[in-house]
């Protein structure tokens, strides 16, 4: 008995996972983050747009202090409230983006996002240096792949619980700038 809806792929050849937690308890530094897409606080919303879709991705860090972001969310949303494509990127930067460090587990990470409702994240290194981004899609594969439904199911609503414990702490938000 299958169930998957009819028409839906097959999963013939597919194994889950018998490694219980093991993707969720993983870190954001053994993820093996590929380093972040930088763009100048200089460049404008179509030069940063453009240096997104070169780079395959959703997130971009601004490179001069402080810590700023831009996501395509905020591009969209830039341009609907009337910013144009030769305007600065400045203009439309996330400041104090949320962040964590390598040592975070995939599931601190997910929980964390998931209850501010954000879709990136910033890693940064024992220096205060973004050394990566990680987008709640690429969490969600690590835990997909890793986890049997009803473990993943219950490891995932035990952390939402726990949210305030002492290991969730170690996820912050951005420094406040430097004077």
């Amino acid at each position: 008995m299958s169930l998957l809806p009819a028409g839906s792929p097959s999963t013939e050849g597919v194994t889950m996972s018998n490694r219980s937690f093991e993707g969720l308890d993983a870190t954001l530094g053994a993820m093996h983050l590929r380093p972040p897409t930088l763009v100048s606080a200089d460049d404008t919303l179509a030069h940063v747009a453009s240096a997104m879709v070169r780079d395959g991705v959703s997130c971009a860090i601004l490179e001069e202090p402080p810590l700023r972001v831009v996501t395509e969310f905020d591009l969209a949303r830039g341009l609907a409230q009337g910013q144009g494509p030769g305007d600065p990127i400045t203009t439309i930067a996330s400041a104090h983006p949320s962040w964590a460090p390598p040592s975070a587990s995939v599931a601190e990470a997910a929980a964390l996002m998931v209850s501010l409702g954000i879709r990136h994240l910033v890693v940064l290194d024992i220096s205060d240096r973004p050394s990566g981004l990680v987008s709640m899609a690429e969490l969600f594969g690590v835990i997909v792949r890793s986890q049997e439904p009803m473990a993943l199911y219950a490891k995932f609503a035990d952390i939402m619980l726990h949210s305030d414990s002492e290991a969730s702490k170690e996820v912050h938000q951005a420094p406040p700038p430097q004077a």
